[in-house]
């Protein structure tokens, strides 16, 4: 028998997606009613979502762009 958990961390993207068939999408939706820490994992979900579709939309200012332009030649990555 596969663990609650395991299961809705196989269909989490799909849920979000909406690609789950009804039964798949109820069984879903009735382990984050019950699973605090599968709630809190689907919550981080939808908000890195949130803030990806807003990194994307919003251009980075000018500033910020030459702050990290310069960040980046002050320490250089290490291999």
């Amino acid at each position: 028998m596969i663990d609650p958990c395991d299961r809705c961390e196989e269909v989490l993207q799909p849920y979000l997606d909406r690609e789950l068939t009804e039964a798949e999408r109820l069984e879903a939706e009735s382990h984050l009613d019950v699973c605090s820490y599968c709630r809190k994992r689907y919550t981080f979900e939808v908000e890195l979502r949130r803030y990806v579709r807003q990194v994307v939309i919003e251009p980075m200012p000018a500033a910020l762009k030459a702050r990290l332009a310069d960040l980046a030649r002050e320490t250089p990555l290490e291999a």
